[in-house]
Parts: C-alpha cells; sequence; structure tokens
C-alpha cells in the first residue's frame, strides 16, 4: 500500500485542554471489546469511574455523556483522566485515532485528520502555498492535479480542481436546500439553515462583499482537501459528482465566514456536521448526481 498524507499533518499535535471544541463531547464515543475488557477490570477510583460511565446496548459498549454532553472522564481543564493517569495506550481504539481518518482508494491509503478538529483547520490555514500531498514512502510532493494523475483517477479540467468563489442565487438555494436534507447535529445548525433560506438576497450579498477580503488561497486548500476526504467515493460516484459536492461545501463555508468573519470555525463547524455523519455525506453526493 502507498501511503499519501497532506503536507503540514505529520506534525498534528491535539491542542489538548487549549481546543475550544473537545473531540470529548457530543459524539457518541464507541468503546472497542478488549479496552471495555480492560476497563472492566481495572482497579481503583478510575476503574469504578469508567465503569460507571460505560453503558452496554448490544453487543457493543460506549460512553455516556454527562448532562452538559461531555465525557464523564474529562476533567475541568480540558484534559482526559484515562491519559492523565495512565496515558495513550490505555484508550479506547476511537479516541486514540480520531480526528485521524485513512480511506482506501485502489492501492493508496489516503491520510489525514478531519475538519472538524480546528488544529486541522489551524494546519490548512497555516501553509504557506497550495496544498501539496506526501508518498511518504519516498516523500515525494505532489499537488492535487498531480496527486489525481498519479493515482489513475480520471481526468478533470484544472478549474474543476481548484475552488471558483462565484455564486448565484439559484446556486445558493439549491445548497441552503441540500443541506436542510441532512440529519442536523443540533437545534442551532437548523434555525441557522432557515435564517438563511428566510433572507437569501442578504447571504448572497454578505457572500460578495467578502470576496475582497477573503483568504482565497486558504478556501483552495480547504476545497482540495474536502475533494480529497472523499476520493475514496469514486467508484460510485465519479469525479464530478465529487468535484460538485467539495465546491458546494466549500461555498458554504465560504458563506459562513463572510457572516461571521471565522473561517476557520465555520469550516470546523460543517464538518462536524457532515463529514462525521456518513449517511449524511452519502445524502450530499447523491443530490450531486
Amino acid at each position: 500500500m502507498i501511503s499519501i498524507i497532506p503536507e503540514g499533518f505529520n506534525d498534528f499535535c491535539c491542542k489538548g485542554g487549549a481546543c475550544r471544541h473537545t473531540c470529548c463531547q457530543v459524539w457518541e464515543i464507541d468503546i472497542d471489546a478488549d479496552t471495555a475488557e480492560y476497563y472492566q477490570q481495572l482497579p481503583g477510583k478510575l476503574g469504578q469511574d469508567l465503569r460507571r460511565a460505560m453503558v452496554k446496548e448490544g453487543d457493543t459498549w460506549h460512553f455516556q455523556l454527562d448532562p452538559r454532553g461531555y465525557c464523564y472522564l474529562l476533567d475541568p481543564d480540558g484534559l482526559c483522566r484515562v491519559i492523565k493517569e495512565l496515558g495513550e495506550d490505555a484508550l479506547c481504539d476511537i479516541c486514540t485515532v480520531h480526528p485521524r481518518f485513512f480511506t482506501y482508494v485502489y492501492e493508496y491509503i489516503l491520510c489525514g485528520t478531519g475538519l472538524c478538529c480546528e488544529k486541522t483547520c489551524e494546519i490548512l490555514a497555516a501553509l504557506p502555498g497550495p496544498l501539496h500531498f506526501i508518498q511518504e514512502e519516498i516523500g515525494v510532493q505532489l499537488t492535487f492535479p498531480e496527486l489525481l494523475t498519479e493515482m489513475g483517477l480520471e481526468a478533470l479540467q484544472e478549474e474543476e480542481l481548484h475552488f471558483s468563489p462565484d455564486l448565484t442565487l439559484e446556486g445558493l438555494t439549491q445548497i441552503l436546500q441540500d443541506l436542510s436534507a441532512t440529519e442536523p447535529i443540533d437545534a442551532a445548525w437548523t434555525q441557522d439553515l432557515q435564517g438563511l433560506l428566510a433572507a437569501l438576497p442578504e447571504a448572497l450579498e454578505q457572500y460578495r462583499s467578502y470576496l475582497a477580503k477573503a483568504p482565497l488561497a486558504f478556501f483552495d486548500r480547504l476545497y482540495q482537501f474536502i475533494f480529497y476526504r472523499q476520493l475514496d467515493q469514486e467508484a460510485a460516484y465519479g469525479m464530478e459528482t465529487l468535484a460538485r459536492y467539495a465546491r458546494q461545501s466549500t461555498c458554504f463555508i465560504f458563506l459562513q465566514a463572510a457572516r461571521t468573519g471565522d473561517a476557520l470555525e465555520a469550516a470546523r463547524r460543517w464538518s462536524e456536521q457532515i463529514e462525521y455523519d456518513t449517511e449524511n455525506v452519502g445524502l450530499l453526493l447523491s443530490q450531486q448526481n
């Protein structure tokens, strides 16, 4: 297998307590069988607290969340008690791997970390130029178009491999309607979409006004990163569909950045809603066909 990783991501390191959006909330965190067995036999107060926080549904264990939506093992300083007392090797598989992803396309393993992690967004924003992808075994750096050629994927026009911020009222309406069909992560997501649909001309004006000051290089990297993450869906949907999905997604993030002034949080919030619900991704890809 040939490993591919985006530039800068070998240096990924969790922000821990400095993160404004800890991974230890909202999600239902499954516990693999081996780790669940280990926790069941763990002595001391930590073992007792772990067992109180664990719930079994069917054959699967998971951590229940406290009334605020946080993992019971998360300390007030934003750090995990399991890591603090036992080290990272004691984490369950999901907590060890998240927010990393690994997708398989032919003989390639495409690696990275999810945009729902604010550190991921910061890495993309800090890159000095176009996004490059590293073929780890030999250290070769490839641009996104070069990567697709290397992988033997369907050729697209050069403009389809870069983000174009042009957007019409019809296009914005379609994006918001498509997103409204996805399963919402919370009530605030639904309310925000409803507010945008009720004020489409104003939203489009905000979008266009942002063009003069938007970090367009960041949005181009973001577009390619979103595209890259779904390359394992190429056989099912085709490259044209993946390009439309990436463009619509980036346009929505662009709009949210125009409204809030925070492009990184706009990307993180979109990913939290879409990329971490595979049914939502599948729905949006199907709508592009």
